[in-house]
């Protein structure tokens, strides 16, 4: 049978950028045993960046296609941990999906080759290797909460009206040009406006959305009531750092969950306000 071989590569910024783990080092290693054990490379399979535990990566992806199509029937990889770090889903490709597609499976470092000796200490390579992803997923959260209660910004992007140092970027300083609209907002919302008639006015003015104007892109959507009314319960407007408001259900999903308002990491006078805490009460009073 000739063996059409897909090197596939994978490095999560969990993983960092060790020799032994790096995008070349198993390059290196997969060509070399390709080349000594007479395989065609049909082609090179790199996901960098992307978890273990998410099966939605772009190269991986294409693999599967590959698969599909018969252009691709074995799969090599450094060992089963880059193939995924869900134990339920990679068990999934390594039990069900390679098998019943005739596709051969390799782990050059695992010892693993599914054409031959097949070793029923595999699935439990597959635990262990969710186990790691679990420990990892761990200890990043619980770094995540002892800076949440220190009051450094853990966000991926700064409140709409605030911006982060380039050095420092947990941190918020003052965005003075969306820092203006964040105002013109509590106060006609004071002077009686509802967050409907606001967000419209705001269009009719030609006011770039929040995320239009973090994106840099050009006005092409409309504010919505329930963006105003966000704005409106901000208590970040008004210098407290607070987070935590939402939480990943698990580190196998991207799904999240609203955390009640008790389990929120709040801590007060952690940057400029954009608007006096009598605006604000006032505002939401109204």
């Amino acid at each position: 049978m000739e063996y059409s071989a897909a090197l596939y590569m994978r490095l999560s910024k969990e993983d960092g950028k060790s020799e032994g783990r790096s995008i070349g080092s198993q390059r290196a290693l997969l060509c070399d045993y390709a080349e000594k054990n007479g395989f065609f490379i049909y082609g090179e399979y790199i996901d960098s960046g992307f978890s273990g535990t998410n099966f939605e990566r772009p190269a991986f992806k294409k693999m599967i296609d590959d698969i599909e199509s018969g252009r691709v029937n074995t799969v090599i990889v450094k060992d089963l941990s880059r193939l995924g770090r869900d134990y339920i889903a990679t068990g999934e490709y390594t039990e069900v999906y390679f098998p019943a597609k005739g596709v051969r499976c390799i782990s050059v470092s695992d010892g693993y080759d599914s054409a031959g000796n097949i070793s029923d200490i595999i699935p439990f390579r597959n635990i262990l290797n969710e186990m790691y992803a679990r420990d990892t997923s761990r200890k990043i959260r619980s770094a995540f909460y002892a800076r949440m209660k220190r009051g450094d910004f853990v966000g991926a992007f700064a409140p709409y009206g605030y911006k982060r140092p380039e050095k420092e970027k947990h941190r918020l300083v003052v965005d003075e040009e969306p820092a203006k609209i964040v105002r013109r907002i509590f106060m006609e919302k004071i002077s009686g406006k509802g967050p409907k008639q606001i967000a419209e006015e705001l269009d009719r003015d030609g006011i770039k959305t929040p995320l239009e104007y973090r994106r840099g892109e050009k006005k092409t959507h409309s504010w919505q009531s329930a963006t105003v009314i966000k704005i409106l319960k901000n208590e970040m407007y008004i210098g407290n750092m607070v987070q935590g408001k939402t939480e990943k259900i698990s580190f196998r999903s991207k799904a999240s969950k609203n955390n009640p308002p008790e389990d929120w990491y709040r801590v007060e006078n952690t940057h400029k306000a954009i608007i006096s805490r009598e605006l604000f009460e006032k505002a939401n009073k109204k």
